[in-house]
């Protein structure tokens, strides 16, 4: 009885409204809710990002998922580096040599390979990232200019969503999310 289209359209206009009357409470509290997600690497970035588009529309939503997420990926990189990066780096440092000189010269590259292509897990790009030497500016940069992509076509998603509760399910709000998501994949 709670998933009928009525209540949840009636849940939809309440939050939207809300998210309207409060937007900066709204947007700093999504905000850090993004940065705990991705620094805890708790699954559900992806919803998250959905939801957002659903509440903010797509491009609010795109820029508050990259402060987020880039915030949250930049904590797992620090701690990765500083708690275990450093030892890997001592321990290993005659096998990591070739490794460390074909990072320290593509690895803006490579990160934002990695983050264009959203098969490999975001949480392990933050980890493995910190056990490397690759500078943090570098990482900040590749993840924010990166992951723009991935969250526009998710927070489009979201906001597609606003309309099936109005119109129903074929909508071009839907069939252009689709197109997204499958040239993203």
């Amino acid at each position: 009885d709670l998933l009928t289209q009525e209540k949840l359209s009636a849940a939809q206009d309440t939050l939207v409204a809300w998210v309207e009357d409060y937007f900066l409470p709204s947007a700093l509290g999504y905000v850090l809710i993004y940065i705990l997600v991705v620094a805890l690497s708790v699954p559900g970035a992806s919803v998250l990002t959905i939801t957002g588009g659903f509440l903010f529309g797509p491009w609010i939503a795109t820029l508050l998922v990259n402060i987020g997420a880039t915030l949250g990926a930049f904590l797992v990189f620090l701690a990765a580096r500083f708690i275990l990066g450093k030892s890997v780096q001592q321990k290993y440092a005659k096998s990591l040599a070739k490794f460390n000189r074909e990072i320290d010269e593509n690895g803006q590259s490579y990160l934002l390979t990695l983050r264009f292509i959203p098969i490999f897990p975001f949480w392990l790009i933050n980890l493995m990232a910190g056990f490397t030497t690759v500078k943090a500016r570098t990482f900040l940069w590749t993840t924010a200019v990166g992951i723009i992509p991935g969250s526009f076509v998710y927070a489009y998603i979201g906001h597609a969503g606003q309309a099936v509760f109005e119109r129903g399910i074929f909508t071009p709000e839907i069939l252009i999310a689709l197109i997204l998501l499958a040239l993203i994949s």
